[in-house]
């Protein structure tokens, strides 16, 4: 399920260019505002997966707000204005803070409405290729007896 629906795209840039745009989808055979909206939400999930554990259990406000603008320049494809483009290319610099750990989502708890602080990102319970093993597990007599590839 995507962050964003067309009710939110409507909000934001009003009924008139979301019809326009849905009018144009179906002159050119195009996706869907659904389907649109979908890649803009799995495009963000790229960016945030690295910080927060994903499903999000509730969507923030202002992930909803890129995730549209994404969306946006995305069905208005070569014709998008200088604003479209820009408000996309803001929401891009905005996901790579958020994945560098320079920005944050706005959670808000479900009872309280306070912003939650980030949860920690579940770790991998293997070692990541490309870092160094300091264990101990196993010593050179073992490593020796092994059989070679």
């Amino acid at each position: 399920m995507g962050y964003a629906d067309r009710n939110d795209l409507v909000l934001r840039f009003g009924e008139r260019e979301i019809k326009q745009l849905e009018a144009s989808i179906q002159a050119e055979n195009s996706m869907s505002v659904d389907a649109t909206l979908q890649d803009a939400s799995e495009e963000v999930d790229g960016y945030i997966a690295v910080r927060y554990s994903l499903p999000l259990a509730e969507t923030p406000q202002n992930l909803k707000r890129l995730v549209c603008d994404i969306a946006r320049y995305k069905l208005w494809k070569s014709r998008a204005s200088d604003e479209v483009r820009q408000r996309y290319e803001d929401a891009i610099a905005f996901l790579k803070l958020i994945a560098n750990n320079k920005a944050s989502l706005l959670i808000k708890d479900a009872v309280t409405n306070e912003i939650l602080p980030d949860p920690p990102k579940q770790q991998p319970s293997t070692v990541p290729i490309g870092t160094t093993y300091t264990g101990g597990v196993f010593g050179d007599s073992i490593l020796n007896n092994m059989p070679s590839i």
